[in-house]
């Protein structure tokens, strides 16, 4: 299989992504490099946290509230990293685990896509119950992962679209109805409309981002995640990240 990079087709003339993940650390996990390679290429990217992970202590003894602070902090870290903007980083303050596919859920992302009006959303893969990356190598896509995608998806058709829906956001100076019809979709790997992104360039940038989550990660921990997700016989010696591209018009 020959594998091109896609990243002039994709994003060539798109001027502001906006990336919706779940919990801290996804999206560095799942689309680092690419975020770095579009910060790189002078693109607006704004990142949404639907939580901010205050439960995801690995079985340590810590409360969700002092989580949630240490958290956000490395967060804050990373995105410096990747070179986002302070007010391009987000958190929805929903809890972890408590990812609903909603309309208090949808309406709070409505609000983002109406406020950023993004030309592409990334977000996470909304329909795998189970991930299967290989014929030996599967996991459990977690429930906040796939309501996040759905809701990503329900907020950018209708509810962003449509004025009749959360009217509120309309009273801000700014937010408007707004339509998105291209995505792409993390943690996809042997779909037909798979896309391929080349972030060799960006590996380290990417691994550097991913420790920043020290309460979750080490630097060997990053390494071996970049590794895992980025190589592969059939891209050589690059690095790509692999995307579920769609065009919902």
């Amino acid at each position: 299989m020959t594998v091109t990079d896609s990243f002039n087709e994709i994003f060539g003339n798109k001027n502001r992504i906006l990336v919706i993940m779940p919990h801290p650390d996804d999206a560095e996990l799942y689309c680092g490099g690419t975020i770095a390679r579009l910060v790189g290429e002078d693109k607006r990217v704004r990142i949404v946290k639907v939580t901010s992970g205050d439960r995801g202590s690995k079985q340590e003894k810590v409360s969700a509230q002092k989580l949630r602070s240490i958290r956000e902090k490395e967060d804050r870290e990373a995105m410096k990293v990747l070179g986002i903007r302070d007010d391009d980083n987000i958190y929805l303050g929903i809890g972890d685990g408590e990812i609903e596919n909603d309309l208090p859920t949808i309406g709070k992302i409505a609000y983002q896509i109406r406020k950023f009006k993004p030309d592409l959303i990334i977000t996470t893969n909304p329909e795998n119950m189970i991930i299967r990356f290989d014929k030996n190598v599967s996991w459990v896509n977690h429930r906040d992962h796939r309501n996040c995608g759905m809701s990503a998806i329900d907020a950018a058709y209708p509810y962003a679209r449509d004025l009749l829906f959360f009217p509120e956001h309309l009273r801000e100076k700014g937010v408007d109805s707004h339509k998105t019809v291209e995505f792409l979709f993390t943690d996809y790997y042997n779909h037909p409309d798979l896309v391929y992104i080349d972030v060799t360039k960006y590996i380290d940038i990417r691994v550097k981002a991913h420790a920043a989550h020290s309460s979750q990660y080490s630097l060997k921990d990053a390494r071996e995640s970049a590794d895992f997700f980025t190589k592969s016989k059939s891209f050589g010696n690059k690095r790509f990240e692999r995307f579920y591209y769609v065009l919902a018009d």
